[in-house]
């Protein structure tokens, strides 16, 4: 057997061949299935200096998947007290999500990944809203969010 292989090389190019090809594969299609690991995320942005009541109140916000692992689904916590009423969240300017129950969900994000969503209020009257926006996965909050005081001014 052995002086076969001293004759014929092909079978070890073969195997060589072989074993390159299934490396390449897992080096470049494995990481696509991370889903495992914790979940983190951060949220970019600044909260508006003012409101008028009357006019809508608009958020950009950047989503920043900080982890390896994917978050699906992707969601914005919401948290407001005071004379604001949260409306929608617009994710990549695509999907617009109603807020219900303090929360409004995307689809998912990969790793490393980071998506712009626009969180659209209502201001209801004069006075000081506190606003706290965070990243979640599903209702679990996955890292820094953005929070302030707006003042609301009368129309």
């Amino acid at each position: 057997m052995i002086e076969r292989l001293r004759d014929d090389k092909r079978p070890l190019i073969l195997i060589g061949i072989a074993i390159l090809v299934l490396g390449g594969f897992f080096l470049v299609v494995a990481p696509l299935f991370a889903n495992t690991g914790t979940a983190s995320a951060a949220l970019g942005g600044t909260l508006p200096s003012s409101g008028t009541v009357g006019k809508a109140l608009e958020i950009d916000v950047g989503y920043d998947n900080t982890g390896e692992s994917v978050i699906n689904p992707t969601c914005l916590l919401v948290d407001v007290t005071g004379p604001l009423q949260p409306s929608t969240v617009s994710f990549q300017g695509l999907d617009v999500v109603p807020i219900k129950n303090g929360e409004a969900c995307g689809g998912a994000l990969n790793g490393q990944e980071t998506i712009s969503m626009k969180v659209v209020m209502q201001p209801t009257g004069p006075g000081t809203a506190v606003v706290t926006l965070t990243p979640a996965k599903g209702n679990n909050g996955v890292g820094p969010g953005i929070s302030g005081s707006i003042p609301i001014s009368g129309s």
